[in-house]
């Protein structure tokens, strides 16, 4: 069986990718935390080799989990995924982002035989664009520390790729959602629905995102991994424009409340760009189609969050 390592295997794309590759591959692990969130939900017989370690501060012990494990595959999720948290300490994002990708990178290149990487950016590189969809080949021009600092490390996959040989592909997400995930904007949403019964969020409810489910996250990850084409970067979205403000009332439909708990304060956060939508030519080359409807999402979503109340 082939060997694949995630790196922060805790975070929700993690700890979904080893849920959803268990069984066609040997998993480890690699994270922060002491222990691996997920393991309670591991069947007998297929239990998940985990490491604690900070990627960026103990690269010797990083090497030494890449020389015995000897990965085909690495899933490099690890990092910060805060856009806010980097406009207030950006030197902890770097940290967090850049320095932990850069020690992975220097770990390998003693190998032979180089693993597959695949390096989870994000739309973040590309700022405000300057027209829609936006393609992989677009200016990038990040509004924020964390995405400045996903850039940079895409410029070290391809300087690695070019003059090394590496063999990463960069998979630029943009609005990753799915239940289980505990921070950005439906979880958000849940948050001020409980404490105030209103969705009262930033903005102007004008602004676009381009939504995926973690399922067709996964799906586009899996047709990734087994392309042997030249192309190292693709778009992870479904080329679709959805408002915050129909999202938001879509959320408020799915709790059984009026579109009139929605509302918007107009003060745009530092960071957070007005529009995006995806072109996804390249990725629907690899065959791909969206088996999760945005509604359907949502629906799942508030189901979990209140079994979550008990």
């Amino acid at each position: 069986m082939k060997r694949m390592v995630i790196t922060g295997i805790n975070g929700f794309i993690g700890r979904s990718a080893a849920a959803y590759f268990r069984g066609e591959y040997e998993i480890t692990g690699i994270d922060l935390a002491a222990s691996y969130a997920g393991r309670a939900a591991e069947p007998d017989g297929e239990r998940i080799m985990y490491y604690q370690c900070n990627m960026a501060k103990e690269p010797s012990e990083l090497a030494n989990i890449f020389t015995d494990v000897q990965p085909d595959v690495i899933l490099h999720c690890a990092g910060s995924a805060n856009v806010g948290a980097s406009v207030v300490n950006p030197l902890a994002d770097l940290e967090g982002n850049l320095q932990s990708y850069y020690q992975l990178l220097l770990a390998l290149q003693s190998f032979e035989k180089r693993p597959k990487i695949i390096f989870f950016s994000s739309a973040a590189v590309y700022g405000n664009p300057k027209r829609l969809p936006i393609r992989e080949t677009d200016e990038t021009a990040p509004i924020s520390p964390y995405g400045i600092h996903k850039r940079m490390c895409e410029e070290l996959s391809s300087y690695y790729n070019r003059v090394h040989g590496y063999q990463i592909r960069t998979m630029r997400i943009f609005s990753a959602y799915g239940s289980g995930l505990r921070k950005q904007l439906l979880w958000d949403i849940w948050q001020k629905y409980r404490r105030t019964g209103e969705i009262r969020l930033f903005g102007t409810g004008n602004e676009t995102r381009d939504y995926i489910h973690i399922t067709d996250i996964l799906e586009a990850l899996r047709l990734i991994l087994a392309c042997d084409g030249p192309e190292e970067i693709f778009n992870v979205a479904n080329g679709e424009e959805t408002s915050i403000r129909e999202l938001a009332e879509n959320y408020a439909a799915a709790l059984g409340e009026p579109a009139d708990i929605v509302s918007f304060n107009g003060e745009i956060k530092t960071g957070d760009p007005q529009n995006w939508r995806a072109d996804i030519s390249l990725l629907e080359k690899l065959g791909y189609q969206k088996r999760t409807e945005l509604s359907d999402g949502i629906d799942a979503y508030v189901s979990w969050v209140r079994e979550l109340e008990g």
